[in-house]
C-alpha cells in the first residue's frame, strides 16, 4: 500500500512572522494546507478572524506582465530574432525577491505593458479603417452625398444592389413609371450596383415591386459627404495608425533584451501571489496567525526543522474534524510512479481503496505495447520518450507521461518480436533471426500447420485476437480478486467471500467453455469429455451465488428482482471481455498502414525516372509515413488503453472519491526556483 500515512497539524505563530511561516511551508513543498477563511467546526472562534489579503491588484498585474511578454515574444519571432526560452534556468529565491524590489525592472514592466496594449488598440484602429476603407471602395462611383439618401426630400434616393437577372425587370419598371429613375453605378459578375430615384407620390407602389425584384437598399447610418471623401479622410487616418504603430514598435524593440528578466519578474510575483493566496487560508488574532495543513507523517519532523529556526512558532498534532476526510498522498516506487498520472485522472482513492497504481501499471504497459504491435517502433519510442525524460529530469521538470510511454515502448519490443513485426517489413523478408521468436510462438499455437500459406504471419491470424480476450479475462479475474481482498479488510466477512467466488466461478465457467465451443472448435479439451460439464457447473454455481448474493439485501419478491439483475450481469461479462478486442483491432491496423506505407515507398523508389529522385522520395515517404503511424498508435493506444483500464478493470475495484493530496507549492512557469531551505 503506497497510500502514506497523514497528520493534521495546527501551527500558531506571532502574525509579524506569518509570512516567513508562509514561504517556509511553501519552499518545503510537502504540506496540504486547510482553508480556513470558509469556516471549520472545530476553529476556535473567538478572537479569532479570517486573515484579510486582497491578491487581486497583483493578479491584474502579474496577468498585464504575461501579455507583456507574450507581445514581446511575438515581436521577436516577427523581427527574425526569436531566441528559445530555457525553462531550465535556476534562479536562487533571493534573485526572485530582489527582482520584486527593482524598480528599473519594474519600470520596463510597466512600459512594455502599456505599449503593448497601445500597440493593439492601434491594431484594432486599423483593422477596422481598413474595413471601412474595403466598404467605402465598393461605392466610391456613387456620385451623392451620403447624407442624401436620407433626406425626406420629394425625391427619395435609395443606393444598394440587385441581383444581375433582376436588372432588366426593374428597368423595365422604371420605364413604365415616370415616378422612377434607375441608374447603375457598377457591374459586378453576379451582381449590379444601383441608384434609384422615387418620388414620395410614387413609394407606396413602387417599393414593394423592388423588393419582389431582390433589391437590397444599403444602409450607410450616419456617415455624411461623398464617398470619395471619405475614403481620403480614412487613407489619412490610416497612415497616422500605422505611423504611430511603427513607432510603439521602434520603442518595444528596446524592451526586447529584458525577455529574461521580465520573465523572472513573472516567476517572482507568481510565487508571492500563491504565498499570499497561502495566507489568506489562516486566522489571526492582533498578535497570533493560526495555519492548519495535512502532512505526511514521515514528513512532519522535516517540516519542523524547516519552522524551528523562525523562533516562536508552535507545531502540534491535532485530531481532525469529525466526518473530514484527510487528503490521500501517493508515494510509488519509480518503475510505477510514471502511473499516478493515470490515477490522478480518474480520481485519488479513499482509505478503503486499495492503491491502485502499481495494479493497473503491468497490465497498461502490455496493453499499450500491444497496440504498438511492431518491436521497431517500440525501440524507437523507447529511445525518443527516454531521450524527452532525460531532457525533462535535466531541467527539472520530470514528465510522467514520458515514463509511460518509455515503458509501453519497451513491451512493444517483444510483442513485435513474437508477432515478427519490424516496422512494417515483409515477414518473409525478415532474417531467421528475427523471424525465430514468431515461429516458435506459432508452432505452440493450436491449428498451426508449418509451411501453410497464411499460416506464418501470426499479428493477422485469429490466434491473436484470442489472446486479446483471454488478456482481458485476466485482469478481469484480477479485478475481482483485488475487490474480494478489499471487501475482506472492510470486515464484510461471508458474504463478500460468496459473492465475489461467484464472480470468479461464473467467469471462469463462462469463458473457456465459451471459446472451446464457439471459436477454437474443441482445441482446448474435447466437447464430449467430462471437463466441458465441470465448466458448465462452474458457470451454473458462479450464477446461483450472485443471484443469491444479490438480492440478499431486499425484501419480498424484491430479493428475487435484485438477484435476477446481479444474475443478469455476467452477459455484461461478455460484453467487457470483447472490449479487449481493440487492442488487436490497433495492432492490426497499425500494422497495415505500416505495410501500405513501405510499398509506397517500394513504388516511388522504383517507377520514379530520376533514380535519386526516387530515393529520396522514398526516405521522405518511409520517414514521415512511420512517424505519422507511430504517433497515431501512441495516441490511439493511449487513449483505449486508458479506457479499458477506467471502464472494464477500476469499476471491478476502485472508488476513486478521495481527496487529492496538494502540495503548497508554487510551479514557475519560466524558471527553476532554487530554495534557500
Amino acid at each position: 500500500m503506497a497510500l502514506d500515512a497523514v497528520s493534521k497539524i495546527e501551527v500558531l505563530c506571532h502574525s509579524a512572522r506569518r509570512r516567513d511561516v508562509i514561504a517556509a511551508m511553501e519552499s518545503f513543498g510537502r504540506i496540504h494546507l486547510v482553508d480556513l477563511s470558509q469556516g471549520s467546526g472545530d476553529v476556535p472562534q473567538e478572537g479569532f478572524s479570517p486573515v484579510s489579503i486582497d491578491s487581486e491588484d497583483l493578479q491584474q498585474r502579474i496577468g498585464n506582465l504575461e501579455n507583456a511578454i507574450g507581445f514581446l515574444r511575438d515581436l521577436e519571432v516577427r523581427s527574425g530574432r526569436a531566441t528559445v526560452p530555457d525553462p531550465g534556468r535556476t534562479v536562487p529565491e533571493r534573485e526572485l525577491e530582489a527582482a520584486l524590489r527593482d524598480t528599473e525592472l519594474l519600470d520596463t514592466a510597466r512600459r512594455s505593458w502599456l505599449v503593448a496594449m497601445r500597440i493593439a488598440r492601434l491594431e484594432g484602429d486599423e483593422k477596422e479603417l481598413t474595413q471601412e476603407k474595403r466598404f467605402l471602395q465598393e461605392w466610391k462611383t456613387l456620385p451623392v452625398p451620403l447624407e442624401t439618401l436620407r433626406e425626406a426630400a420629394p425625391c427619395r434616393l435609395f443606393a444598394g444592389v440587385l441581383e444581375k437577372g433582376a436588372v432588366q425587370a426593374v428597368e423595365t419598371l422604371a420605364a413604365a413609371n415616370p415616378l422612377m429613375h434607375v441608374e447603375t453605378l457598377e457591374e459586378g459578375r453576379d451582381q449590379r450596383r444601383v441608384l434609384i430615384a422615387v418620388h414620395h407620390a410614387g413609394l407606396k407602389d413602387i417599393l414593394p415591386a423592388l423588393a419582389e425584384n431582390g433589391f437590397d437598399p444599403q444602409d450607410f447610418g450616419t456617415r455624411t459627404g461623398t464617398v470619395v471623401g471619405l475614403l481620403r479622410e480614412v487613407d489619412e487616418e490610416l497612415d497616422r495608425v500605422r505611423c504611430r504603430r511603427e513607432a510603439l514598435l521602434a520603442r518595444a524593440e528596446s524592451c526586447t533584451g529584458s525577455l529574461p528578466r521580465l520573465e523572472i519578474l513573472s516567476d517572482a510575483a507568481g510565487l508571492l501571489l500563491a504565498r499570499m493566496r497561502a495566507a489568506g487560508a489562516a486566522l489571526e488574532t492582533p498578535r497570533v496567525s493560526m495555519i492548519r495543513a495535512w502532512v505526511r507523517a514521515s514528513d512532519l519532523s522535516g517540516l519542523r526543522a524547516v519552522l524551528d529556526p523562525l523562533g516562536e512558532v508552535s507545531i502540534s498534532v491535532i485530531e481532525p474534524e469529525e466526518g473530514e476526510t484527510p487528503p490521500s498522498p501517493l508515494t510509488e516506487r519509480k518503475p510505477v510512479q510514471p502511473y499516478t498520472m493515470l490515477t490522478d485522472m480518474y480520481g485519488s482513492p479513499t482509505w478503503r481503496d486499495p492503491d491502485p497504481t502499481p495494479l493497473i501499471a503491468p497490465f497498461f504497459a502490455l496493453f499499450f505495447g500491444i497496440c504498438l504491435g511492431d518491436a521497431g517502433y517500440g525501440i524507437t519510442l523507447a529511445l525518443a520518450s527516454g531521450l524527452g525524460w532525460a531532457i525533462m529530469r535535466k531541467r527539472n521538470r520530470p514528465s510522467r507521461l514520458f515514463g509511460i510511454l518509455f515503458q509501453g515502448g519497451l513491451a512493444a519490443i517483444p510483442i513485435g518480436l513474437f508477432l515478427g513485426a519490424w516496422f512494417g517489413a515483409d515477414y518473409s523478408s525478415l532474417p531467421a533471426l528475427l523471424r525465430a521468436p514468431a515461429d516458435l510462438l506459432n508452432r505452440l499455437l493450436p491449428g498451426f500447420v508449418p509451411g501453410q500459406a497464411g499460416q506464418e504471419v501470426f499479428a493477422v491470424s485469429k490466434q491473436f485476437l484470442y489472446l486479446t480476450l483471454a488478456l482481458g479475462i485476466v485482469q478481469i479475474l484480477a479485478g475481482v480478486v483485488v475487490n474480494l481482498v478489499k471487501r475482506l479488510r472492510d470486515g464484510q466477512g461471508l458474504p463478500a467471500v460468496l459473492d465475489q467466488t461467484g464472480w470468479l466461478l461464473a467467469t471462469l465457467g463462462l469463458f473457456p467453455w465459451l471459446f472451446n465451443h464457439y471459436l477454437l472448435d474443441g482445441a482446448l479439451y474435447d466437447l464430449e469429455g467430462p471437463v466441458d460439464g465441470i465448466f458448465s457447473t462452474m458457470l451454473l454455481i458462479g450464477a446461483v451465488l450472485i443471484f443469491l448474493i444479490g438480492g440478499r439485501e431486499a425484501r419480498g419478491f424484491g430479493k428475487v428482482g435484485l438477484g435476477a439483475y446481479a444474475a443478469y450481469g455476467i452477459v455484461n461479462l461478455l460484453g467487457d471481455v470483447l472490449s479487449y478486442s481493440r487492442l488487436f483491432a490497433l495492432s492490426l491496423s497499425g500494422g497495415i498502414i505500416a505495410q501500405v506505407v513501405n510499398q509506397i515507398a517500394g513504388m516511388l523508389r522504383s517507377q520514379v525516372g530520376i533514380p535519386v529522385v526516387g530515393f529520396l522520395l522514398a526516405v521522405i515517404v518511409l520517414a514521415g509515413g512511420h512517424l505519422f503511424n507511430l504517433a497515431m498508435g501512441c495516441l490511439s493506444g493511449f487513449i483505449h488503453t486508458t479506457r479499458l483500464q477506467f471502464v472494464e478493470y477500476f469499476t471491478k475495484f476502485y472508488e476513486g472519491t478521495g481527496v487529492p493530496f496538494r502540495p503548497l507549492r508554487y510551479q514557475p512557469r519560466y524558471t527553476s526556483i532554487e530554495r534557500d531551505r
